[in-house]
C-alpha cells in the first residue's frame, strides 16, 4: 500500500480518533464511562479522539470488542502503522543504496542530489526519506531495544554527515545540518541506553554546537534539553553523582528559545526542570515547573508528538509528576500518581521504556511508603524486563532504586531481590 505522506500523518490519526468518538457515542458511552473499560483515563480518551495522543493496538482491539465495530478500529490502526513502517523502509533503502555504492559512488550520488535539490525544501522529493527516517528512528527508540536501532541510526547519521560536508555553501546545507543534529541526538539517546555515557554526551554536545553554528534555535535548544538529562543523570535517579546544576543551566539556556519550540518540547523542558528542582528539595519551584509542563501538554497537537518528542502525552507528564513527589519525600502522593501513570502506559507499546522507568520509580515509592514486599516484587519484575531489552540506562535506574532499599537490607524480601538482581 502507498505510504502516508508526512504532512498527512496528523490527519489520519485524527480521523481514527473521530471514528472512535462516533462509535463510542453510538454505543451509548460517555468518555467517563468508556475510559475504565479500556483501562485508560478520561483525559486519554479525549486526547485520542482529537488525535492528540496515540495508543497501542490493544486499546483499539478492546474498543472494537466493547463497541461492536467488527474490527474496523484495529484494522484502521494497522493500516496507519503499516504505512508508517513503509516510510521507514523507504528511508532505510535510501541509506543502504548509498552504503552499497561505496565511498566514491556515494560522494557522486550525494553531489547529484544536492545539484538537483539545491535551494528547495528538504521535506520534498528524495530528501523526504532522510527527514522521515530521522523522525521515525527517534520515535522507535522508546519501543525497540537500543542495540536493534543503534547501527541503523549511526549509518543514517554518517550519510547525513557526508551530505552536509558535500553541500559546501549550497542553500540546502542548513537543512541537512538540522537533520544531522537531530540524528546525533537520537544516537545520543541510544548510546545512553547502551550504557555508554561518553558517546552519549559527545553526540549531544555535537548537536548543540551544530545548532548554535547554524543559528537554529529549535535544534540547539533540543540538544540542550537532552544533554541536561545526561549531566543530571535524570536528577540522580540513575546515578547518585549526577550534576544537577549543569543540567539546570542547560535547561535555562534552552528556555531562552522557548518561542521556537513545540508544545511537546516545552513540556519536556519544564518537566526536566521540575525534576531537578525536586531533587534539590525546592517544592515551590518544582510545582511551578510542573504547572508550565501541564500547560504545554494541554496545547499538544499530533504534529508535536513526533520524533524525539513522540512519547509526550498526559501519561508522560504523570511519570515526571510522580517522580517529583518521590524526590520531594512525598511517597504516598508519588504512589498515587505513578500507579496512574503505569496504568495509562500499560498498553502503550510505543513507549515501553517510559513505562518501565515509571515502574522503577513506583517501586521506590512503594518502599518509601512502607509497602516493602510490593516494592521488591515490582522492582524485580521490572529489572528482568530491562535486562531482556538490553536497556542499560534503565538497568542503572533499577540498581539506583535498589540502593534506596539499603535501610531494609536485612529483610528477607530485600535479600531475595539482591540475589535476583545479582544473578
Amino acid at each position: 500500500m502507498p505510504s502516508v505522506p508526512p504532512q498527512d500523518v496528523a490527519n489520519v490519526w485524527s480521523a481514527l480518533g473521530q471514528m472512535l468518538a462516533r462509535s463510542r457515542k453510538a454505543a451509548g458511552y460517555t468518555q467517563e464511562t468508556f475510559a475504565p473499560l479500556v483501562r485508560y483515563g478520561r483525559s486519554t480518551i479525549a486526547n485520542v479522539e482529537t488525535g492528540r495522543q496515540r495508543v497501542g493496538r490493544d486499546f483499539w482491539t478492546r474498543s472494537d470488542e466493547l463497541l461492536g465495530t467488527d474490527g474496523r478500529l484495529s484494522r484502521e490502526y494497522d493500516r496507519i502503522r503499516l504505512a508508517s513502517t513503509q516510510r521507514v523502509r523507504n528511508g532505510v533503502a535510501a541509506i543502504q543504496e548509498f552504503q552499497a555504492a561505496g565511498a566514491s559512488s556515494y560522494s557522486s550520488k550525494a553531489g547529484e542530489m544536492l545539484a538537483r535539490t539545491s535551494g528547495t525544501d528538504y521535506l520534498m522529493g528524495e530528501w523526504n526519506s532522510f527527514s522521515t527516517l530521522t523522525s521515525m528512528l527517534a520515535q522507535q527508540r522508546q519501543a525497540v531495544s537500543p542495540d536493534a536501532l543503534l547501527g541503523l541510526i549511526e549509518a543514517h547519521r554518517d550519510c547525513l554527515s557526508t551530505l552536509y560536508r558535500k553541500a559546501g555553501h549550497a542553500p540546502i546545507r542548513t537543512d541537512i545540518g538540522a537533520m544531522l543534529a537531530e540524528a546525533s541526538i537520537v544516537a545520543s539517546r541510544l548510546w545512553s541506553a547502551q550504557g555508554n555515557r561518553t558517546l552519549a554526551l559527545a553526540h549531544c554536545a555535537y548537536a548543540r554546537q551544530l545548532g548554535d553554528r547554524l543559528g537554529n534555535h529549535r535544534v540547539s535548544a533540543t540538544a540542550r534539553i537532552f544533554e541536561s538529562n545526561l549531566h543530571s543523570e535524570a536528577a540522580t535517579l540513575i546515578e547518585a553523582d549526577g550534576d544537577i546544576m549543569i543540567g539546570l543551566r542547560l535547561l535555562d539556556e534552552a528556555a531562552r528559545a522557548s518561542t521556537d519550540l513545540s508544545s511537546a518540547a516545552r513540556a519536556r523542558l519544564a518537566a526536566e526542570q521540575a525534576q531537578a528542582f525536586a531533587a534539590l528539595r525546592l517544592p515551590r519551584e518544582a510545582a511551578a515547573a510542573l504547572k508550565r509542563a501541564e500547560e504545554a501538554v494541554n496545547d499538544l497537537s499530533p504534529v508535536d508528538c513526533v520524533g524525539l518528542y513522540s512519547d509526550w502525552s498526559g501519561a508522560r507528564l504523570h511519570v515526571y509528576a510522580g517522580t517529583c513527589h518521590l524526590l520531594l519525600g512525598q511517597p504516598r502522593q508519588a504512589v498515587t500518581v505513578l500507579e496512574s501513570a503505569v496504568q495509562m502506559l500499560e498498553h502503550d507499546h510505543a513507549n515501553v521504556n517510559v513505562a518501565l522507568a515509571a515502574a522503577v520509580d513506583l517501586a521506590s515509592a512503594y518502599a518509601e511508603a512502607g509497602e516493602l514486599e510490593q516494592s521488591c516484587t515490582l522492582l524485580g519484575h521490572t529489572y528482568d524486563q530491562l535486562k531482556a531489552g538490553g536497556n542499560h540506562r534503565g538497568i542503572a535506574r533499577a540498581q539506583r532504586a535498589r540502593q534506596r532499599l539499603a535501610r531494609w537490607r536485612d529483610e528477607p524480601v530485600v535479600l531475595e531481590l539482591e540475589e535476583q538482581m545479582a544473578a
